[in-house]
């Protein structure tokens, strides 16, 4: 086991009080503690220090350390270009920013994106989150990968609708208008994920798409048809098993004969 010096454990005892401070004082104390492995002396790792001393998980920590070094960075844009924006005060405003991985540049133009959207008060982490997300699009615009006809799955964006099928109708520059059984929406390609199928299987979900259609038409289904119908949109394979061919013919039987 590691000795510290006098000198160590004195800093060692001034980081340790910063890291029960506000979160930039305490990412940056956690920072120096790591870099100067300042736990040497009764822990074999900094992992175990933390969870020991402060009872932080390491998810916690990289988000601290992440944070102070992204405060920093906003702090020292804002003043390089003698702007007089709020800065930071939850490290949940700034965990947008430094997931994306944008630099120290980049951090600094989205916070003043995002103080703006908030007319020049603090923003919240949503805020934040929509500033990071208009940035990107702005400055790396997406490709759209997607053709029309080809079969995909709604990952995020629509309400009621995460995780359903749907078919491209119409390719835009960053989004598509996409048809599911029962609607049309128009969906970012961020919020979309291609299913893959092969022709033969992409028939086959088209023609079940047709049938479900056929059946969103009816005035009113009753609790049972419409769960199946529920239970269909989010298939994630184009051939239906013997039990959900026969539950579905039952309901066409019922409502379209």
């Amino acid at each position: 086991m590691y000795v510290l010096s006098p000198q160590e454990a004195e800093l060692r005892d001034k980081l340790e009080h910063q890291v029960r401070t506000g979160f930039v004082l305490r990412g940056q104390a956690l920072r120096s503690i790591k870099r100067l492995q300042l736990y040497r002396d009764r822990f074999d790792n900094f992992e175990s220090y933390c969870e020991d001393i402060f009872g932080f998980t390491m998810l916690y920590i990289e988000r601290c350390m992440l944070a102070a070094e992204t405060y920093y960075s906003i702090e020292k844009y804002l003043k390089t270009n003698g702007l007089n924006d709020p800065l930071p005060t939850k490290q949940r405003q700034l965990r947008p920013i430094f997931q994306a991985h944008l630099n120290p540049i980049e951090a600094g133009e989205v916070w003043v994106m995002a103080v703006n959207i908030a007319l020049g008060k603090v923003p919240p982490a949503s805020v934040v989150k929509s500033a990071v997300k208009s940035y990107l699009h702005q400055k790396y615009p997406p490709i759209n990968p997607f053709a029309e006809g080809e079969i995909c799955r709604i990952k995020s964006g629509v309400s009621g609708k995460q995780n359903c099928w749907c078919v491209v109708a119409e390719v835009k520059r960053d989004e598509c208008v996409v048809d599911t059984w029962n609607d049309r929406f128009v969906v970012s390609v961020d919020d979309l994920m291609p299913m893959k199928f092969t022709h033969d299987e992409s028939e086959q979900m088209l023609d079940l798409g047709e049938r479900m259609t056929a059946l969103s038409e009816v005035v009113e289904l009753d609790e049972a048809a419409l769960c199946l119908l529920k239970w269909l949109e989010k298939l994630n394979r184009a051939t239906l098993n013997s039990l959900e061919e026969r539950l579905l013919r039952v309901i066409e039987d019922e409502y379209l004969d």
